[in-house]
């Protein structure tokens, strides 16, 4: 009898701690646990996603997220889907420049966004090669001014606007460097 009752006490447990992720979920509450910035919790807004925002991205299916998916680097969110938060980096109209000196937003160069030759482990990391690409009305470029390591457009390139779920502020975060 004792054993049964530690059992639907367990499971009142899980219950609840469900339905509170699903409430934390549906009230805008996301966690980042990859490194391109700091992780910990990240409330949305309704807001529209603009230049120099921070967002909270779903990928669509591309061989080179698979890749990042399949090496740990997208090990984020609240879902099995591979979540990303990054910064607004570029928008429709703008005039991008990816190489291995770096990425440049309308002929400005970003701090810290020459793509890396290989990961933090020694796996080689192929760059997404592209010279004054105007991005087109639904596309963004997506980049982390947080971590030089990022996974970011420096490999994936543009993606469809309708990738940004949400725009997001730190609610609680702590630092973290490491890694991608």
């Amino acid at each position: 009898m004792a054993s049964t009752g530690k059992i639907r006490a367990f499971a009142t447990g899980l219950v609840v701690v469900l339905l509170l992720g699903c409430v934390a979920i549906a009230s805008g509450l996301r966690y980042n646990g990859s490194r391109s910035f700091p992780l910990g919790l990240y409330l949305t807004s309704h807001k529209r996603p603009q230049k120099g925002d921070l967002v909270f991205v779903a990928p669509p299916a591309l061989p080179i997220l698979e890749l990042a998916k399949a090496r740990g680097y997208l090990d984020v969110a609240y879902s099995p889907a591979a979540h990303l938060i990054k910064r607004v980096a570029g928008t429709a109209g703008d005039r991008v420049t990816i190489e291995a000196s770096g990425v440049e937003v309308n002929g400005i160069r970003l701090a810290n966004s020459a793509p890396l030759p290989c990961d933090a482990v020694g796996r080689p990391l192929q760059p997404y090669a592209i010279k004054d690409y105007v991005l087109g009305p639904n596309e963004v470029l997506l980049m982390s001014d947080y971590n030089v390591a990022s996974f970011d457009s420096r490999y994936f390139g543009p993606l469809p606007a309708e990738s940004i779920e949400a725009v997001v502020k730190p609610l609680l975060t702590w630092e973290s460097r490491e890694g991608q």
